[in-house]
């Protein structure tokens, strides 16, 4: 752990280095989008710090999602068509940087912004949105949390945190046999994955499963053994994570050098991430994750097309299977540029109704939002590691594979 002293240091030098960074711009000043021809969005990225690997993806996501818009010739705005230009600066997965770079942005005129990865992240752009009169597509942050301050200008495509655990119990429930009787659940410390854990053990209570209290260690940790060793002796039939990549990774490589071996682990997050099967190989074998969108996913838009075809692009593009975080990162993009289109206008307030009103099928799924700005509308799929590759086992109409059960051996 850095000591407060270090940890508040880095912090200011990397605002600093951020903000010099939004000064200079990485395409030149921003300014009224109609008159240069461009609709700009920004986007303030955890490009470097502990949530790099999770802001590539989603960058990656934003980028394509640019490349499509502009191969049609851009968004059409009130029979104007304009370039889609997405401004990238690195937050350094700091939520108050993320939060400072959407002021610079308000500050060189850019109103429409696309989120940051990450609830912490998106938390803190979200009430600068609110007092700058900015609007936002939501792509990463999850936690239900955001949504309940009472924010009218921030707008989620993806499911909300309380599902992500859940989907797993509930995928379990329908398709295990034998049933597991006991249910443990490991969780980082962060707002997002503490949500997801009360989502997953409500549901787990609701089916009627015994759940072992949750263990918590602190977000980003690498060594969560003793996590680990606390929830050992109660021989728990299934281990649930609400996690991100580091910590998913850990817990599976740590429960098995302590000799945790239950019938199944499940995580949040991790699982869908290219990097995990490729960081634990075989120890990934079986491990169930919940995703906010798999290649099965119904839905087609004008843009991307199916998800078949989105997948096809990611891997075209970037040389690896696409992954749940390249895809919401699209569908949030994919979002604001409708919401422009149907509002005829690149003005804050215009695009803000339409986005508050939209109801679109996509490749991402259903995208509409209740009075929240919450995407309640777009159930999460389940998927399992099977020999090294991630495939959709739940819900059934759209399941690649059947769940192997045990999942671990």
């Amino acid at each position: 752990m850095r000591s407060k002293a270090t940890a508040t240091a880095t912090l200011a030098a990397a605002t600093t280095a951020a903000l010099l960074l939004a000064a200079c711009g990485s395409k030149g000043s921003s300014g009224d989008s109609t008159e240069s021809g461009t609709l700009t969005l920004g986007a303030a990225m955890s490009l470097t710090g502990a949530l790099a690997r999770e802001g590539a993806l989603t960058k990656e996501g934003y980028q394509l999602c640019e490349k499509k818009v502009n191969a049609t010739g851009g968004v059409d705005v009130g029979g104007d068509k304009l370039t889609l230009d997405i401004k990238f600066q690195d937050d350094t997965s700091e939520p108050d940087v993320a939060a400072q770079l959407v002021d610079q942005f308000n500050d060189d005129g850019v109103k429409l912004i696309l989120s940051s990865y990450g609830s912490a992240n998106t938390q803190s752009q979200a009430a600068v949105i609110e007092r700058n009169g900015q609007v936002m597509a939501d792509s990463a942050g999850a936690d239900n949390e955001i949504f309940a301050q009472g924010y009218e200008r921030t707008f989620a495509v993806l499911s909300p945190a309380t599902e992500y655990a859940a989907s797993m119990i509930k995928a379990i429930d329908e398709l295990a046999s034998p049933k597991p009787e006991t249910i443990a659940f490991l969780s980082a410390d962060d707002g997002f994955s503490k949500t997801g854990a009360k989502g997953g053990m409500d549901e787990a209570e609701k089916l009627g499963y015994e759940v072992i209290p949750v263990e918590y260690f602190p977000e980003g940790s690498t060594d969560v053994s003793s996590a680990i060793t606390h929830v050992t002796s109660d021989h728990p039939d299934v281990v649930i994570g609400t996690v991100h990549l580091e910590e998913g990774v850990a817990i599976v490589k740590q429960s098995h050098e302590l000799g945790l071996n239950p019938q199944a682990f499940g995580e949040t997050v991790a699982p869908p991430t290219p990097d995990f099967a490729k960081t634990l190989g075989s120890l990934a074998e079986g491990v169930l994750g919940s995703s906010q969108w798999t290649e099965t996913t119904k839905g087609e838009d004008k843009y991307f097309g199916t998800a078949k075809d989105y997948a096809a692009d990611i891997e075209k593009e970037y040389g690896h299977p696409a992954d749940y975080h390249d895809a919401e990162a699209s569908a949030a993009c994919l979002a604001m540029v409708l919401a422009v289109e149907d509002a005829g206008s690149t003005d804050a307030d215009d695009v803000r109704d339409s986005l508050a009103a939209l109801d679109t099928e996509s490749f991402f799924g259903t995208i509409k939002f209740d009075e929240t700005g919450q995407n309640i509308y777009k159930p999460m799929s389940v998927i399992q590691v099977q020999h090294g590759k991630v495939v959709t086992v739940w819900p059934k109409e759209s399941a690649e594979a059947s769940l192997v059960w045990p999942g671990t051996s």
